[in-house]
C-alpha cells in the first residue's frame, strides 16, 4: 500500500517539478488549490516511482497522477492502492484530455460522468482586464456606476500594512454571507488560511479601496506561465458594481506582472445558482469540462 502523507506548506519544493506545466489549466493543477483546500478535502500525497499521487480523503477518490513516462504504472499502483483498501479506483476532477488518456490506455475499465458543477470557467485574460465588446457592456456599465461613487477608489497590491484591513473585511463579509452553511464556511476557513500564508505561496493579491474602506479583494495563483487561477474573489454585493471592480483591476494586476498570461481560470460554481449565473455573464471562452470516474 503507497505511504499517503499529509500535504504542508514545505512540501511545495516537492510538487514543483510535477507542477506548472504548459497546458496545465485546471485549477485542481495548481499547489496551492491543493495546499488550501488540503483540510477541507483531507488531501494527501505520495512520490511513486516519479509520479506525483494525490489522494483525497474525503471522497475516498484521487487526482490524476502527476510527472511523466508510463502512465500505466501509475494508474496500476492507485488500482492496488484503492483494492487494498477494499474499494474500487475513483478519480476526482479528470479533464476530457485526462479521460481520454486513461480511457486509451483502459479500454472499458471505468464510467465517466460529467461533473457540471465542478466544470471550471476560464476566460481571456486581456478582455477581462477592459470588459471589451457588446456582451460585456453591463460590466462597463457597473464599473462607471462605482467610479462615479468612488472616485478616490484605489486597487492596491497586498501588503504587510493592508492585510489586516483585508482581513477585517472578510470577517465581515462571512458573517453576513455565511450563515449556516457548510459549504461557505469551510471556504471562509480556507481564505483565512490564504490572507495568512498568501506571500509565503507566492500568490498575488489585491485590494479595492475607496472611502478609507476595503470594498473587496482577490487572490490568485499561476496553474502554468500562461494560465492564472482566481482562487479567491470577494466583495460587499450592496456595493453595486465592486465585483467587476474588483475582477477587472484583478486581471490588469495580473496582465503587469506575468505579460505571458492569456487566460483567467474563475473555478467552478458548486452547482449554486446565483453564482452561476455570476460566471455566465463575464462570458467565459470556454468550459472545462469535468469527470467523476470509477472503475466498474
Amino acid at each position: 500500500m503507497i505511504t499517503f502523507r499529509k500535504i504542508e506548506l514545505s512540501d511545495w519544493e516537492r510538487f514543483a517539478p510535477y507542477l506548472m506545466k504548459d497546458g496545465m489549466r485546471s485549477c485542481t493543477q495548481s499547489f496551492q488549490t491543493i495546499y488550501l483546500w488540503s483540510n477541507v478535502y483531507q488531501n494527501t500525497f505520495a512520490i511513486e516511482g516519479g509520479w506525483l499521487l494525490i489522494k483525497s480523503g474525503s471522497s475516498r477518490s484521487y487526482a490524476f497522477p502527476f510527472g511523466e513516462g508510463d502512465l500505466r504504472e501509475a494508474v496500476d499502483l492507485l488500482l492496488e492502492d484503492a483494492h487494498q483498501e477494499g474499494r474500487k479506483l475513483r478519480f476526482f476532477g479528470l479533464t476530457a484530455e485526462q479521460k481520454e488518456k486513461l480511457e486509451a490506455l483502459y479500454p472499458g475499465k471505468f464510467r465517466y460522468t460529467p461533473d457540471r458543477d465542478n466544470a471550471e470557467y476560464l476566460y481571456d485574460a486581456e478582455r477581462m482586464t477592459t470588459y471589451a465588446g457588446k456582451k460585456l457592456h453591463a460590466k462597463r456599465n457597473f464599473v462607471n456606476r462605482f467610479l462615479e461613487n468612488h472616485p478616490d477608489w484605489e486597487f492596491l497590491p497586498f501588503t504587510e500594512e493592508n492585510i489586516p484591513a483585508v482581513r477585517a473585511m472578510h470577517r465581515e463579509w462571512a458573517a453576513i454571507n455565511e450563515g449556516s452553511e457548510e459549504g461557505l464556511h469551510q471556504e471562509g476557513c480556507v481564505v483565512s488560511r490564504c490572507l495568512k500564508e498568501y506571500e509565503a505561496l507566492g500568490m498575488t493579491g489585491g485590494v479595492l479601496m475607496a472611502g478609507g474602506k476595503v470594498l473587496g479583494f482577490s487572490v490568485a495563483s499561476l496553474i502554468s506561465p500562461t494560465v492564472a487561477d482566481i482562487n479567491i474573489e470577494k466583495a460587499f454585493a450592496d456595493e453595486p458594481g465592486a465585483y467587476p471592480m474588483v475582477c477587472r483591476e484583478m486581471a490588469r494586476l495580473l496582465k503587469e506582472r506575468y505579460p505571458a498570461l492569456t487566460t483567467l481560470n474563475r473555478e467552478e460554481d458548486m452547482g449554486d445558482e446565483g453564482l452561476r449565473r455570476s460566471k455566465e455573464s463575464y462570458y467565459p471562452t470556454e468550459l472545462l469540462e469535468k469527470y467523476i470516474t470509477e472503475e466498474l
